[in-house]
């Protein structure tokens, strides 16, 4: 080998070494279901149920933050709902402090079924859609959604017992 070609290769290995490989997403910190949360980091589920103030302090660890809002709305259909809401895009909704549902709009939480809120609507070929007052709505094994105004994704996802907010 050359001196010129030992100093190309010498050269190559140096700039390989700056070159930084994308890493790995970071997996969500949990995964909403039809039966409620599933936490990353344990086995240990959030099921419909569970306590209000322990749901909250539970999520709100594994999100850093706790929530923006918490505020009832005495008007709902099933009774009043309780709602506690990230800035993300999360509202947890309880009644008679038990968490009954929940309601995302956050495209980085995964929801059961492999759906996630921005999802493009062709990316659900096996999905039914029905227009209803609200607009273009799906289920599947009991998580709902709601569809953009122009049905070209998910707008938000949902189960168990909701009330929508303002």
């Amino acid at each position: 080998m050359t001196l010129r070609a030992v100093t190309a290769v010498c050269a190559a290995l140096a700039l390989s070494a700056c070159v930084t490989t994308p890493s790995e997403p970071e997996p969500p910190v949990l995964q909403l279901d039809a039966q409620g949360i599933q936490p990353s980091v344990s086995q240990l589920r959030i099921d419909f149920g569970r306590a209000q103030v322990g749901v909250i302090d539970t999520v709100s660890r594994l999100l850093g933050e706790g929530p923006a809002a918490i505020e009832t709305n005495t008007e709902c259909g099933a009774g009043p709902v309780t709602a506690a809401s990230w800035e993300d895009g999360l509202t947890l909704n309880f009644q008679e402090g038990a968490f009954v549902g929940w309601v995302n709009t956050d495209p980085d939480l995964a929801v059961g079924g492999g759906f996630r809120a921005g999802m493009p609507r062709l990316a659900m070929p096996q999905v039914s859609f029905q227009v209803t007052s609200l607009g273009t709505e799906f289920a599947r094994s009991d998580i709902y959604g709601l569809l953009t105004e122009d049905d070209a994704s998910i707008r938000l996802l949902w189960a168990g017992t909701t009330c929508f907010f303002r």
